[in-house]
């Protein structure tokens, strides 16, 4: 993990040298545009507990969180360039259950909680530059940032207690995607690079990709 996170590091570094080289001529502190959507999350997370449990996956459930979406307004590298970045903070709410298929021995559980992530993304667009009640567009990108993430979590065995856990911290997070845009319409999918939190004894191994629809105002 310690090799991921280094490579998540370089990548989150290697995604900040345009935007310094952007700072002369568009501020890095543009307005944002807010989006509101719902996401479904595809994947597991991977919790661990000190002399308890280790690499225990909880999975995805077929249900749809809200999501919610800062998004600056694009810089493009020249005025015909197709390639660009922008900057976005997103926050979202997970609620996933114990993959019984493991046989670990638990009956059943539950891991719930939310994510928060900065994340520069670099693009390489198709269509019209801005969001417009008739433009359309088309971008694949990949981004690399940092994250903080609260986990909730608790674990059943048949005539045992309950085990309960919580874990929150920071770790970093990197993401390829394809997004496609109509009118202020957005709907995204993204393929994430597992990320980790260490807090303590409590290890959360977080690695949901997601298929997203938004609204942007």
């Amino acid at each position: 993990m310690k090799k991921k996170g280094c490579v998540c590091l370089g990548a989150a570094l290697f995604m900040l040298v345009p935007v310094a080289g952007a700072v002369a001529d568009e501020s890095l502190f543009r307005m944002p545009s807010l989006k509101l959507g719902v996401v479904k999350f595809s994947g597991n997370i991977e919790a661990s507990r000190d002399g308890q449990f280790s690499d225990v996956p909880f999975s995805s459930s077929m249900a749809v969180s809200p999501l919610v979406t800062l998004i600056q307004d694009p810089v493009y590298f020249s005025d015909t360039s197709r390639w660009g970045y922008h900057t976005e903070i997103s926050g979202g709410y997970f609620n996933l259950d114990y993959d019984d298929d493991d046989h670990r021995g638990f009956v059943d559980g539950e891991l719930k909680g939310f994510s928060v992530a900065l994340t520069p993304v670099l693009f390489y667009q198709w269509g019209d530059r801005e969001l417009c009640h008739s433009c359309k567009s088309w971008r694949v990108e990949a981004g690399a940032g940092v994250n903080y993430l609260y986990a909730d979590g608790e674990l059943n065995r048949r005539n045992d207690p309950k085990l309960s856990f919580d874990s929150s911290g920071f770790g970093f997070n990197a993401h390829l995607g394809a997004v496609a845009n109509y009118k202020q319409w957005e709907i995204g999918l993204r393929l994430v690079v597992p990320t980790k939190v260490d807090d303590d004894d409590v290890s959360i191994e977080h690695s949901l990709s997601s298929v997203s629809l938004g609204y942007r105002f």
